[in-house]
Parts: structure tokens; sequence; C-alpha cells
């Protein structure tokens, strides 16, 4: 009998989805992985637990756990897990690989039928509450930052592991870290949280707590831990700060010391790796949607009217492309994963010109990376500039794009207009007002639920995890998975790009087809895909 290879999910390459180790006696509370004659059914990614590293084997009962009326299915059971992909291939069970002979046995044909459906698919841990933990709740002391950039939500999270530590478990030491990772070096600064002065914050925009980028120390950070006697660190931030956060981590193990490391990954852009969304998000998305409106009604209001409208998505073109098509209103929708052209055929100009002849008005979104190439190609790129956390300084592609629509189109819509009408062009940049305001209710909903399922992680001794929803469900994510990797909208895959489109007509573009097998991959409900930074 010749089995097939079972086709795993590859982020950069198959090695970062090698099959999880399997977990010893001693572990059985944490997750014990379903097993059959040709492999585990499931192959659930392992999240690190401080009893990989301490001696400390002692459990406790969960506070909630203890209360009244409260069914123990509230708990996440041993194998509780969710899988990384809803869709899949209907007849992936008819794999011609798998060939049998009449020679071999019930065993074998059972075996390859096992193999052709998939076998060793990919699943991540079930985030919530267990019924034992890993630290004691009367000794615990915990500790929360904010770095990077703003985001609507950021308050709303510290509030809501304020409130989970305190009225679930009885936690009642939390500090807040001022002014990001630096505010680790000088703990007499540390702001001791409770009800009272966190009560309000889900209603008021930026962080409390304030932020900045870089100032990144390991060690010293790992020193002022132990010197305060944290043992539950909770982390908010975007890329730059999960790497951080991973170094602790992983300096934490490397020293042995039993603290818990958990993420709730922050961003705009939705640029977080196989998550359905982040915090934040939407509520930027409905500011755009505002400014995109506007833009539409200044279009209306005058002959041959353009609207453009600049968005945040540095990398990531998700408020471009989720704003355009819930606006209903734009004609042209650029994102940095699609390159696109100015003149001649299949180019933005002559679609606009069409539109504008046609209905007397267009309107533009474009996400702040989207161009970068194109500039750079006509002059309009300097040396590159980062920032503390390593990002690049964009051109700035609004201007410079409203400037050349305006030198293409004025002449040749005056040429075809009987008042001798040129381009009547009016530009916004809504950029910062996406994300300093107060989270709308879902998101705030959704901050409620990652804050409450990253205490409860940290708790049950999780660390070195993200938490993050994945097919509706929140689930532990190890921080290596999603370390120097960036969710982009996916344009070579049934997805939202495809009704960007299709919906305003514009032009396709060329795009690099990925050369990924379809069941290979894995697009997220907000319509992005997996790439590794630089890719």
């Amino acid at each position: 009998m010749i089995l097939p290879t079972v086709a795993l999910l590859c982020l950069t390459s198959c090695d970062a989805f090698l099959p999880s180790p399997r977990l010893t006696a001693h572990r059985h509370r944490l997750i014990s992985l379903a097993k059959s004659k040709s492999g585990e059914l499931w192959k659930v990614e392992r999240v690190d637990h401080i009893s990989d590293w301490t001696d400390n084997s002692k459990v406790y009962p969960n506070p909630l756990s203890l209360k009244e009326h409260v069914p123990s299915s509230w708990f996440v059971g041993l194998n509780d897990a969710v899988a990384a992909k809803v869709q899949i291939d209907a007849l992936e069970t008819v794999d011609d690989s798998c060939t049998l002979s009449d020679d071999d046995s019930k065993d074998d044909w059972e075996e390859c039928e096992a193999a052709d459906r998939g076998l060793s698919a990919e699943a991540f841990i079930l985030a919530g509450p267990r019924a034992e933990l890993a630290f004691d709740p009367k000794e615990c002391k915990s500790a929360i930052v904010t770095c990077g950039g703003l985001c609507p939500g950021l308050n709303s999270v510290i509030r809501e592991v304020v409130m989970c530590l305190r009225r679930q478990y009885g936690v009642t030491q939390t500090y807040g870290i001022p002014t990001g990772y630096r505010g680790f070096l000088h703990p007499e600064t540390w702001r001791l949280l409770d009800e009272e002065n966190v009560k309000n914050l889900h209603t008021k925009g930026g962080s409390v707590l304030g932020s900045s980028r870089g100032g990144h120390d390991t060690t010293a950070i790992v020193d002022s831990l132990v010197e305060q006697g944290v043992n539950l660190l909770f982390v908010v931030g975007g890329d730059g700060t999960v790497r951080g956060a991973e170094k602790i981590a992983q300096e934490v193990k490397r020293r042995k010391l039993p603290i818990a490391v958990a993420v709730v990954p922050k961003t705009i852009d939705n640029d977080v790796p196989l998550l359905d969304r982040t915090f934040g998000f939407e509520t930027a998305v409905d500011e755009a949607r505002t400014a995109i409106n506007v833009a539409n009604t200044e279009a209306e209001g005058f002959p041959h009217g353009l609207g453009v409208v600049k968005v945040m998505g540095r990398n990531s073109g998700f408020i471009a492309m989720h704003a355009a098509l819930s606006s209903c209103v734009a004609d042209l929708c650029l994102v940095p994963e699609v390159d696109f052209t100015l003149d001649g055929p299949g180019g933005i100009v002559d679609h606009l010109y069409e539109r504008l002849v046609e209905h007397d008005k267009a309107v533009v979104v474009v996400a702040e990376g989207a161009g970068q190439s194109l500039m750079s190609e006509m002059g309009a790129s300097g040396e590159v500039v980062k920032d503390a956390s390593g990002n690049v300084l964009l051109d700035d592609v609004g201007p410079w794009l409203s400037k050349q629509l305006k030198k293409r189109l004025d002449e040749r819509l005056k040429e075809s207009s009987i008042y001798g009408d040129g381009l009547t062009l009016k530009y916004i940049d809504p950029s910062y007002m996406v994300r300093g305001i107060p989270p709308n209710t879902a998101d705030n909903l959704y901050c409620l639920q990652l804050a409450h399922n990253a205490v409860h992680g940290a708790m049950a001794g999780f660390s070195s995890f993200i938490v993050g929803s994945i097919n509706t469900r929140e689930c532990y994510v190890p921080i290596e998975l999603v370390a120097n990797k960036r969710n982009v909208i996916d344009t070579s895959h049934q997805s939202l790009w495809e009704y960007v489109v299709f919906a305003t007509g514009q032009p396709s573009f060329q795009t690099n087809d990925d050369k990924r097998d379809a069941k290979d991959i894995i697009t997220t409900a907000s319509g992005g895909v997996v790439l590794s930074v630089g890719e």
C-alpha cells in the first residue's frame, strides 16, 4: 500500500508546521491529541506552558468552577480545539495516490481511507477558562503594557484585563506600565489599576497608559518583572511588539521562571496572520467609510467631481478594501498588495475618465502603502527611512496620486465637456482620525473577549501565545507561528478582493499568482492570506 503525503499549510515552509510533539503524562490536564493508527487526526499547534520549564506541577481550582449553578461545560475541555480551515475540497477523500491491491488487509484499506480524509489537519487550542489553574490567584501579581501606534480599543483591553482578573479570579494587584516597553525600567512609575480607575476607560480613545516605539531591553525587562514579583504579563501591541513579547517569553523560559506572557495583538491594519480580524479594525473601517461618504458628497456637488480618500494600510490594504466595499460608492480601490498603472489600456486614468464622463463623478480610495513602487519608478522616492519600530516611512501616496490624476484628467475632461469643465478634485486624509477614537460596539465586545481569554490562558499557565479569533472562535496561537509574518489581502484566490474588482468595475491589474495549492492556503474571514515579512 502507498500512502499519499498529507499536505500541510505552509507559511514560509512546511517546517513551520511540523507535527506537534506529544505531550507527556504530567501535561494531560492541558490537552490530549487524538491519535489513530495512521497518526494524529488533528495536529493541534502546541502552546508553551510554564510546567515545561518549572517544577510547578501543582494545580488550583478555578474560582469560577466553585460558583453555584455553573455547568462544567462552560470550561474548556482537554481536547477542545478549533480547525484552521473550514473550506474543504468535497472530493478530497478520493486520492489516486493512495493505492491498494487485493493482497492488502482490512487495516490497510482503513488506513488508506483515513489518509485520504486529510489526517493531521491544522488546529489551534480553544481559548477560554480552564477548570484548573497553574497559579494561585491569591499569589498573583500582573502587569499590562501597550506599545506601538494607537488603536481604537486599547483602553477597553486594559479595562477588561483588570476587570477579569479582579472579578473572576480575585487578583487585586495589576500594574499598568507607562509609555511602552521603556516603562519596565522605571517601576516607580507603574500604576496600580483597580475597578475605580478603569471603569470608564472603554469610552475613551487612545491608551491611558501611553505608548511608544522601541525601548525594548529583554534582559532588563525580565529583571524588572522578577524584582517586582510579577508572574502574569499582558502585552498589547502590533507586529514589533509581538516580536518583543516573544523575546521576553523566551528569556523567561531560559531562566525557568514561573511567569506567563500573553499577547493581545493590536493593529487597525488587520495584518496579524491567521486571525479573522484584530480589534480596532472595524472601528477604523467605520470612520474611513464616513470620510468616503464625505468625498462622494463633494464629488457629487461639482461637475466632473473626483473625491480621493487616503486611509491607513502600510503593507495590508484591509481598511481600504472593507471601507470601499461597504461604502458602495467607490469606483477605484488601490492597495499595497496590487501594483497598478496610471496610463494606457488597463490603467486607472482611463477607468476614471470613463466613470467621470458617464456619471459626472468618481471616488477613489487608496491605502497609504499603495503605489510605492510606481512612485519610486517615477522619481518620487527618496532615501529609505525607518521609525523606532523598524517600519519603513512611506512616500505620501495621497497628494502624489491626486497630482497625477489632476494632470492627466483635467484637459481630457475639458475637451469632452460642452462647458469646458475640467476636473474638480477634493482630497481627504482621515488617517489619524480612524485610530484615536473609542471603539464601536463590535470592537468593544471583541476587546472584552480577547482580554478575558488572555487572562484565562495566562491563569491556566499558558505562555508565549497570542489570543485571537479563528473561524469565529477565540484561540491560543503560539507567538512564533505569527512573528515575522503578515496578513495581506488574498488577491490570488476567492476572497473579498474579487468583490472589489467586480463591484467597482476597476481594472484587475497584473497580480502574481500564488503558486501554492489552494488546499494549502488559509484565507481569513476578512479576506487575507499569510505571507512572510519581506515576501
